[in-house]
């Protein structure tokens, strides 16, 4: 799932409580937030055996394997026992499973641009879609929640006020270098605006970033119909927004791993 996505579930997660300083919700987009520097993969932040013990100079890392069990939940239905779980065209999580649909469209869509695709990369990218397209669909939640502004507000509060222990904390969990830590957190003060996150929530910034992200870019109509008739089945998809969310908090409370969750 995406950033906001992640903010939103533990904002919700958190709503009867107050005694929390606003950093937990950067350590709980770290995974994400990380693999936006160059040279730090996606594979290497998503990456962490998940019954991983908490070390106590370092209990803010607790937030980035919630982040992690989330997203098992939502690729493959349930969490990794080690550090992650090969991917499979039969995965059984919710994005994976609502993603299916539109696996013939993909592949249509690809024959439209004259590329060729794998049944297993558009198995993938079906279940990107879906995750693309989930903070879409819960928008009005987000907005009442004010997610994107908690999330733009707790990277300043971050940055500002807790730094050395964000930089000490990632780099224990990942070994990271320090610098790469801070020049993360450094462009993520810049980029990761109210502005810049608002442009980006409707389907055509969506779409964008899917375009983008697969050097899709062909102007003619007939690609551009499909992609968008794509983009709004998955909206249709998710007709049960808050199933994903009570599925996954229910989990996560019944494993009794994370001490912030009551």
């Amino acid at each position: 799932m995406f950033m906001l996505t992640h903010t939103y579930f533990l904002q919700k997660l958190l709503a009867a409580q107050n005694d929390f300083a606003p950093d937990i919700y950067v350590y709980n987009v770290a995974p994400d937030l990380l693999a936006i520097h160059p040279r730090i993969s996606s594979a290497q932040t998503h990456t962490i055996k998940r019954s991983l013990p908490i070390h106590l100079k370092y209990p803010q890392s607790a937030y980035v394997i919630f982040h992690l069990w989330v997203d098992d939940l939502s690729h493959y239905g349930y969490i990794c026992q080690t550090e992650h779980d090969e991917f499979s065209v039969d995965a059984r999580g919710y994005s994976y499973l609502k993603g299916s649909h539109l696996i013939p469209s993909i592949l249509d869509l690809y024959k439209i641009n004259g590329v060729d695709i794998s049944y297993r990369d558009a198995v993938y990218q079906s279940h990107l879609i879906i995750e693309m397209i989930y903070d879409l669909v819960i928008l009005s939640k987000i907005n009442t929640f004010k997610t994107i502004d908690v999330l733009v507000e707790a990277i300043k509060y971050t940055v500002n006020n807790k730094i050395e222990e964000f930089i000490e904390t990632i780099h224990w969990l990942y070994d990271l270098d320090r610098n790469e830590i801070r020049e993360v957190m450094d462009n993520a003060l810049l980029f990761v605006t109210k502005d810049g996150m608002r442009e980006i929530m409707n389907i055509k910034g969506r779409i964008n970033l899917y375009k983008d992200k697969f050097g899709l870019h062909n102007d003619e109509q007939i690609f551009n119909d499909c992609l968008t008739a794509i983009f709004q089945k998955a909206i249709d998809l998710i007709d049960d927004d808050e199933t994903f969310f009570l599925e996954t908090s229910q989990i996560v409370k019944n494993n009794h791993q994370f001490s912030f969750i009551r």
